[in-house]
């Protein structure tokens, strides 16, 4: 695990540099704010909380980008198979699970993931219940089961292969925009897949022959078409100049 700390000034441009930029991306419990570091040409959005998805559409998000399921993780997870996207992102999302099955997110999101997993969360256990059924949540939604927090993360729950950027003092008011009595942390994770570059140059250069050849089967197959065409044209026309002059 590599670790570095930063002050909330520092934090977002270091972040930036971490996040690579991906075309296929797999975006876990955005609610109504759908993570903004990467415009894939994909970008999935596993969102368990229908009225959230509704309001994304309603916002007129650009509908060929992208997909949204109204699913569990763990429900997209089912289908999904190794390495099927570039990223996974969950933004504000494992603190809302059991530590548990946040563990256990984690490895199914380096499953999935061709290239990165990033993480954001809090730094350590930060209260936030919607135990009153009349309680909105932060976005004046009924979205308040989503948005309680169930388990707190410090950088030793990420192990080995993880870089984390941490910041002590990041967050200043709670989820009802009050100001807290003290500070409260967070920690970027980040779990890199990018294959070395001598391994990237044969992978390129086995799907250049690949290409090649599905190229020349498909222009054998035209030209076998082609000359069946020419063929069934000249025997009609054959029969049509015997015809005349029968």
């Amino acid at each position: 695990m590599n670790l570095t700390w930063l002050t909330k000034e520092e934090v977002d441009a270091a972040v930036m540099k971490k996040c690579f930029q991906t075309n296929v991306v797999l975006d876990i419990g955005p609610g109504i704010c759908p993570q903004y570091f990467v415009k894939p040409g994909v970008h999935i959005c596993v969102e368990p909380y229908l009225p959230y998805i509704e309001k994304l559409r309603q916002a007129g998000v650009d509908k060929s980008r992208y997909v949204f399921l109204n699913c569990t993780w763990d429900g997209a997870m089912k289908i999904l198979p190794d390495k099927s996207v570039d990223s996974v992102f969950a933004l504000d999302v494992i603190e809302h699970m059991e530590k548990e099955d946040g563990l256990k997110f984690l490895k199914e999101a380096e499953r999935v993931a061709r290239q990165q997993v990033m993480i954001y969360t809090p730094l350590g256990f930060y209260p936030q219940t919607y135990d009153d059924p009349d309680k909105s949540d932060r976005w004046g939604m009924g979205g308040g089961y989503w948005q309680t927090h169930r388990s707190g993360w410090s950088p030793e729950d990420f192990g080995e292969g993880w870089e984390l950027i941490c910041c002590k003092e990041y967050h200043f008011v709670d989820e009802d925009e009050q100001p807290l009595e003290k500070p409260f942390g967070a920690i970027w994770a980040f779990r890199n897949f990018r294959e070395s570059p001598e391994k990237k140059n044969e992978m390129d250069s086995f799907e250049g022959i690949a290409t090649d050849e599905l190229a020349l089967a498909l222009w054998r197959r035209t030209k076998r078409k082609v000359k069946r065409v020419l063929n069934t044209f000249k025997a009609n026309k054959q029969s049509n100049n015997v015809d005349k002059i029968v």
